[in-house]
C-alpha cells in the first residue's frame, strides 16, 4: 500500500531539502526522495563547499607566502594537500549532519532510491531494498544538474577530468588546461595557481567569466595575467585533435591568430551543466520540457500539470543554489495558499569565489542601455579604500548601475576583496527600491571595505569622496 504525503519532493539538493523544511513548517506531512547517499545535492556535496573549502586554502596559502610583506616570516611553507582534501571532507561531512538533523526536526521522511513518476501524484521510489510507491497531494521535482562535456572530450577521471573529479583526486597536476571561464573554470584555474600548478584557461568568447561587466572581465584577466595564469580569449579546441599520453594530454587550439597545440598533464573541462531529468518519467505527466532538458514553469514554479512544480537546476534561470532554495521555498508556500513574492532574477547575487573575487547582481551597464535605460555610472577603485591596503589587497573596483531619470539601482557590479560578502548590501537596496543617494546616507564603518559600496554609490552622484 502507498503511502500518502501532503508534498513528495524528488531530489534532496538546496531546491529539495530547503523546501521541505519549509513545507513541514507550514503544516504539511513532506517525504524527500534522494538517490545518493547523502542529502544536500551538488552544492553540498561535489560544488560550492568542497570547491569553496580548497579555495580558502589556497587563499590561505597565498597570505602565508606574502607574510613577509606584514613582517611576518615564516619558513618551510609547503601544501600537505592530503590534509587540505581532508579538511574539506570533515566540512562537508559537518554539513551532511546538520541537514540530516533538520530533516528529522523538521519530520521529513527521508526515502533513499530513484523517483520517477508513476502518474501525475504517485511516485514510484527504487532503492537498494525494493520499490516502492508514495501518493503525494503536490509533488516538487528538484532533481538537479549534472556536469556537461564536449562530445569527444568525454570525462576518463585521468586524463581528461571534471569539477567532480577535482574534488576526489589524491592529488593535483602540475599543469593544467581549464577549458571554460565561467565561474568553475575561474574558480579552479585560480585554485591550482596558488597551488603551484601551471595554469592555461582556454574561453571560445572573447572575454572571460562572459556574463559578467566586461570591466570586470578585462580586471580579472589583467589580474590573472599577473600572477602567471595563461588566459586565451577568442580560443577553440579540436576535439578531435586531442591525443592522450603517459604524461598528459595535447590539444589543438584555434587562437584566432592561428593554430596551437596545449599540452598539460590533465585537462578540465568547464563547459557548463546540464539538467537531470532522464530518469523521472515524465511521459507520465503533462510535465513540458524543451530541447534543452528545462522544465517549463511559471512565476510560482508550477509545471503544465497541475499539483506539479519545479524548482533549481531543472527550471534554468541561474543555476545557484541560493536560487534553487528560494525557488523552492516559493514553490511550497504558493501550494499552501501563502501567495508569495514571485523571485525578482535582478536580485539574484552571482559570485565568483577566484582570487581577485567577483560579485554582481542586476543589469551592467550594457545591458540598461541595450534595454533602454537612460543611465549613470558610479565607479570606485578598492585601492583608495584603507582596509584594503591594510589587509594587501587592494586591487578591483566597485561599479554601481542605476537608472538616471528615476535614481533606482539597476545593479552592482565588483571584483576584489571580500565582494562575494559585500554584494548582500546592494541587494538589499535594490530589494527595498533603494537609491545611490540612499545607499551613501547609510554610514558605514570606517576602515572597512563595504565603504567601498558607499564611495561607488557617491560616485554615481558625481561626488564621491577619497578618489
Amino acid at each position: 500500500m502507498a503511502e500518502r504525503y501532503d508534498l513528495v519532493i524528488i531530489g534532496g539538493g538546496n531546491a529539495g531539502y530547503v523546501p521541505a523544511i519549509r513545507a513541514s513548517q507550514l503544516g504539511m506531512s513532506v517525504a524527500l526522495v534522494e538517490k545518493e547517499p547523502y542529502l544536500g545535492g551538488t552544492c553540498l556535496n561535489w560544488g560550492c563547499i568542497p570547491t569553496k573549502a580548497l579555495l580558502h586554502t589556497a587563499n590561505l596559502l597565498n597570505e602565508v607566502r606574502h607574510g613577509k610583506d606584514f613582517g611576518v616570516v615564516a619558513g618551510g611553507i609547503e601544501l600537505d594537500y592530503a590534509r587540505a582534501s581532508k579538511r574539506k571532507d570533515q566540512v562537508v561531512d559537518t554539513l551532511r549532519k546538520g541537514v540530516q538533523g533538520l530533516m528529522r526536526k523538521n519530520k521529513v521522511t527521508v526515502y533513499r532510491g530513484v523517483g520517477s513518476f508513476v502518474e501525475p501524484r504517485k511516485i514510484k521510489v527504487q532503492g537498494e531494498d525494493g520499490e516502492q510507491e508514495l501518493e503525494a497531494g503536490n509533488v516538487l521535482i528538484a532533481t538537479g544538474s549534472a556536469v556537461n562535456t564536449l562530445p569527444g572530450l568525454e570525462f576518463d577521471g585521468e586524463r581528461i577530468i571534471s569539477s567532480d573529479d577535482v574534488l576526489t583526486m589524491e592529488g593535483y597536476p602540475e599543469s593544467i588546461i581549464v577549458l571554460g571561464s565561467g565561474a568553475v573554470g575561474v574558480e579552479f584555474a585560480s585554485m591550482y595557481n596558488d597551488f603551484g600548478v601551471d595554469v592555461t584557461i582556454v574561453e571560445i568568447l572573447d572575454r572571460i567569466v562572459p556574463l559578467e561587466d566586461p570591466e570586470v572581465s578585462a580586471e580579472l584577466k589583467k589580474a590573472f595575467e599577473k600572477r602567471g595564469i595563461r588566459v586565451l580569449t577568442g580560443t577553440k579546441v579540436d576535439p578531435e585533435s586531442l591525443k592522450k599520453t603517459d604524461s598528459g594530454v595535447t590539444i589543438s587550439a584555434d587562437t584566432g591568430s592561428g593554430e596551437e597545440t596545449l599540452d598539460a598533464e590533465m585537462l578540465l573541462v568547464a563547459v557548463g551543466r546540464r539538467t537531470v531529468t532522464e530518469n523521472l518519467n515524465l511521459e507520465a505527466t503533462k510535465v513540458e520540457v524543451d530541447d534543452r532538458g528545462i522544465i517549463q514553469v511559471d512565476e510560482y514554479y508550477r509545471t503544465a500539470e497541475d499539483g506539479v512544480y519545479a524548482a533549481g537546476d531543472v527550471v534554468g534561470g541561474y543555476w545557484l543554489a541560493h536560487a534553487a532554495s528560494h525557488e523552492g521555498i516559493v514553490a511550497v508556500e504558493h501550494m499552501a495558499g501563502e501567495n508569495p513574492h514571485p523571485i525578482d532574477q535582478n536580485l539574484i547575487p552571482r559570485v565568483t569565489f577566484c582570487r581577485p573575487e567577483v560579485a554582481s547582481f542586476g543589469l551592467s551597464e550594457e545591458q540598461a542601455k541595450e534595454e533602454g535605460y537612460e543611465v549613470k555610472v558610479g565607479k570606485f577603485p578598492f585601492r583608495a579604500i584603507g582596509k584594503a591596503l591594510i589587509e594587501g589587497d587592494p586591487n578591483g573596483f566597485v561599479k554601481v548601475v542605476a537608472d538616471a531619470e528615476t535614481n533606482l539601482l539597476l545593479g552592482m557590479h565588483a571584483i576584489g576583496p571580500k565582494v562575494t560578502d559585500l554584494i548582500a548590501e546592494g541587494v538589499f537596496a535594490k530589494l527595498v527600491e533603494g537609491t545611490p543617494e540612499e545607499i551613501a546616507m547609510a554610514v558605514h564603518a570606517h576602515p572597512t571595505l563595504s565603504e567601498s559600496f558607499a564611495e561607488a554609490a557617491m560616485a554615481a552622484e558625481g561626488r564621491a569622496i577619497h578618489f
